[in-house]
Order: structure tokens, then C-alpha cells, then sequence
């Protein structure tokens, strides 16, 4: 076996990696019991976002060598991924069993319990954890976010603090506000203004915190992001739009999409994983140039503006982007993008709105942890075609829909100079 493995690691280091699915699989012909074949298959698939051959490769594995504590514990990450909560805490249970100081394990087991909203189980697990890693900053958060949650909003607060990274920052500010705290809001933003001005987070809630106590904080990036809202359509760039939409749907049902992805929005829909514009259909590098037209055009608009927003928009045109196919009942929770920049949706198929703004996209200053009833929103009702671009910092949703039809729409995100993490 150890020529196999020799080549494979050679190709995963060139990212060759369906080249050394095909050595891992002859590995595996060649000793269908070595358990560690199927289990690093699995971390394969993993990386190559194939989930539930991953799941099923996690699983031989541990059923080869029960007592592999890492198989059990990848096994139930996998789970969470696929949104299988009772099997993903089953796993870590049994990766904890077999090595009780396991701190990612614990961690993982108190997700799960979060997830399932037995809140008291997962402080538990998270504070385990930190007693085994005091600086696991991903459990410091999740601890903060279940106490939050509980309402105990000193102690979640002084979780996010000690954390004290990008993530945690936005967190803190929100706690403080829960709190009633609002000088301290202020005075955090003002301190942190210059390294935290191209955090999209903080951005997204000093906007919020901005219009409901009607004064601007300190912060750069964009403090009125309702105002940069801009729509155009397809038809400025086709003569016959319907044409090339058509065209690039049919490339779209060729792309692999997942129904519900774990620790995504969409709900009721089927939204793509891999990044759409690593895609060599000519249809969809089409479309990838018109985005960049729009983009050019956008800053066009709003360059004499003062804000980080425009004055540090970013010199390259990296893009990220997916489609999602919205059914029945379908809708996308509010959110921001916090890994991107500038945000943007593409219709290329509408729903009736039934008078009702079913389908529509709504923007707003509101959270999901801070929220004000006189805070503006902003509801639009799209038609085939429509491109709208806005900061990354807003939030935005779509209305559920009740007609029997797909809502058809690629989004995208221009990244910022420097990578961000989600």
C-alpha cells in the first residue's frame, strides 16, 4: 500500500485531488480492511465537499476499528454538516469515550446540543472544552452565544472579551446593546475604529446602532448602507435577455447543489457549494463578465463617497458565486456576507408577488441579535433580469412565496484585498 499512499499525498499537495480518489480506492481494493484507507477517503471527500460519501467512508472506518476515537469524532462533524444533529452528538459521544481529553470532540458535542436548543447540556460541553484549552477561542464563543441565548448577558459578554477576536468583537458589541449599554458601544467602536474598519460584522451593527440612537459611531465602513442600494437589468447588456438567461439556466442544472446546506440560509431550496465562476461554461464566464461590468459601474457611482467602503475597495475582481434554486414555501433567512465586500443577486427567474411581496428581497438594518422596530427597511420587487448590488455589510432576506414555481437567482460576493474568515 505505501506506493499508493506516497503517490496520494503528492497529489493532494498539487490539489489533483480526483486523481487520488482513484489511488485511494485501488488502496482499499487492494485491503478492503484497513480501516485507515476509508477513513482518510472520507477526509478527501470531505475537502471535496462530497458529504455523504464522506459519511459513508467515516463509517466503514469506524466500523473497521471501533475504538479510533478521531474516526468517531470526524464522523460526527460530518453529521453536522448534513445536518444530522442526534447522529453527530451519538459520534462524539463515542470519540469523548474513547479519549476524554478529546477538546475539539467536546466542543463539537456542545454544537450539536446547541443546535437541538438543549442549551444547559451545551454550556457543559463548551466549558469542558475551555478547561481543557482556556485559549479555544471557537468555544469561547459558542459558550458566549449560549449564554446569550439563556440571557445571561454579563457572563456571555466576558466569554466574547476574552475571546478578543474579529468574530468576537461584533459579538460583544451586540451584548453590550442587550445590555443597554450604549456608551460603551460607542466608546469600543471609536477605540477599535482603525483595525476594525473592514470588519463586516461590526460594520453591519454600528449601521444599525447608528440609526436607532440617530448618531454616527466611529466606525469606517459604511454607516448608511441602505443608501447603497443600486439595481440595473440584463436587457442594458442583450438586445434578447431572455436568450442568454434560458442559456445560462440550462448550464446551472448541470452544477451540483444541495438541498438545505448546513449552515446556510436557504430553506425550502437548492443552493450550489462550489464557487460558480471556477466554472468553464462559457455561459456562466459570460455572466461572470457582465458582474465585473456592473461592478466597474457601481464604483462609478458612488466613488466621491468618504466611507472605507469606497475608498478601500478592493483593487482585484475576485469574485465568489453560487445560484440558488428557491421551490415552494421557499425563502432565505436575513443575513450579511461577512467574507465578502460588495454582495450582489442576479433574477433570472421571478415568482408572482400576489401583491404581497412574495419573492421580493428585503433589506434591513436588523440583526439577528439586535433589532428595532423603527429601523428602515427597504423591499424590492424584482423582475427577470434585475442585478442588484449593495455592501456585503447589509442585511437582506427574501419574502416566502407561496406559488407553485422556482425563484431562480445567481449571487455573488466581491472579496476584499485580504481573505476574510466566514
Amino acid at each position: 500500500l505505501e506506493p499508493y499512499y506516497n503517490l496520494v499525498i503528492t497529489l493532494q499537495n498539487l490539489e489533483r485531488l480526483d486523481e487520488a480518489e482513484v489511488y485511494y480506492k485501488k488502496a482499499i481494493e487492494i485491503n478492503p480492511d484497513y480501516s485507515r484507507s476509508h477513513y482518510n477517503l472520507g477526509n478527501l471527500y470531505d475537502k471535496l465537499e462530497r458529504h455523504e460519501e464522506a459519511e459513508k467512508s467515516y463509517k466503514k472506518s469506524t466500523e473497521l476499528e471501533p475504538n479510533f476515537a478521531q474516526g468517531h469524532y470526524n464522523l460526527g462533524t460530518m453529521m453536522q454538516k448534513l445536518g444530522k444533529w442526534d447522529d453527530s452528538i451519538f459520534s462524539c459521544k463515542k470519540a469523548i469515550e474513547l479519549k476524554s481529553d478529546f477538546t475539539v470532540a467536546h466542543n463539537n458535542l456542545g454544537v450539536g446540543l446547541k443546535e437541538l436548543n438543549r442549551l444547559s447540556e451545551a454550556e457543559a460541553c463548551f466549558t469542558k472544552a475551555i478547561e481543557l484549552s482556556p485559549n479555544f477561542k471557537g468555544a469561547l464563543i459558542n459558550r458566549g452565544q449560549v449564554l446569550f441565548n439563556k440571557g445571561e448577558f454579563e457572563r456571555a459578554l466576558q466569554d466574547f472579551d476574552t475571546c478578543n477576536n474579529s468574530e468576537s468583537k461584533s459579538r460583544s458589541l451586540y451584548t453590550l446593546h442587550a445590555l443597554g449599554r450604549t456608551k460603551d458601544i460607542y466608546k469600543r467602536i471609536e477605540i477599535n475604529s482603525e483595525l476594525e474598519d473592514q470588519n463586516i460584522a461590526v460594520a453591519a451593527f454600528s449601521a444599525f446602532i447608528s440609526k436607532k440612537e440617530n448618531k454616527i459611531t466611529a466606525h469606517k465602513f459604511c454607516n448608511n448602507p441602505l443608501d447603497f442600494i443600486k439595481v440595473s437589468n440584463l436587457s442594458s447588456h442583450f438586445k434578447d435577455k431572455s436568450l442568454f438567461i434560458s442559456e445560462v439556466i440550462e448550464e446551472l442544472y448541470k452544477v451540483k447543489t444541495k438541498w438545505e446546506p448546513s449552515g446556510k440560509t436557504t430553506k425550502k431550496g437548492f443552493q450550489s457549494i462550489d464557487n460558480l465562476f471556477d466554472n468553464s461554461s462559457e455561459k456562466i464566464q459570460n455572466l461572470k463578465s457582465i458582474i465585473i461590468d456592473e461592478i466597474d459601474s457601481y464604483y462609478l457611482k458612488f466613488k466621491n463617497e468618504s466611507c472605507s467602503f469606497i475608498k478601500k475597495w478592493p483593487s482585484k475582481k475576485n469574485l465568489r458565486g453560487w445560484h440558488v434554486t428557491l421551490k415552494q414555501q421557499g425563502y432565505q433567512d436575513p443575513h450579511i456576507h461577512t467574507s465578502g465586500w460588495l454582495s450582489g443577486v442576479i433574477y433570472l427567474k421571478v415568482v408572482p408577488t400576489l401583491d404581497k411581496n412574495e419573492g421580493a428581497i428585503q433589506f434591513s438594518l436588523n440583526g439577528e441579535y439586535y433589532f428595532d422596530n423603527n429601523s428602515p427597511k427597504i423591499t424590492h420587487e424584482p423582475k427577470v433580469g434585475d442585478i442588484i448590488l449593495f455592501p456585503s455589510s447589509l442585511h437582506h432576506r427574501t419574502i416566502p412565496f407561496t406559488t407553485d414555481t422556482d425563484r431562480i437567482i445567481v449571487s455573488f460576493d466581491l472579496m476584499p484585498n485580504t481573505k476574510k474568515i466566514k
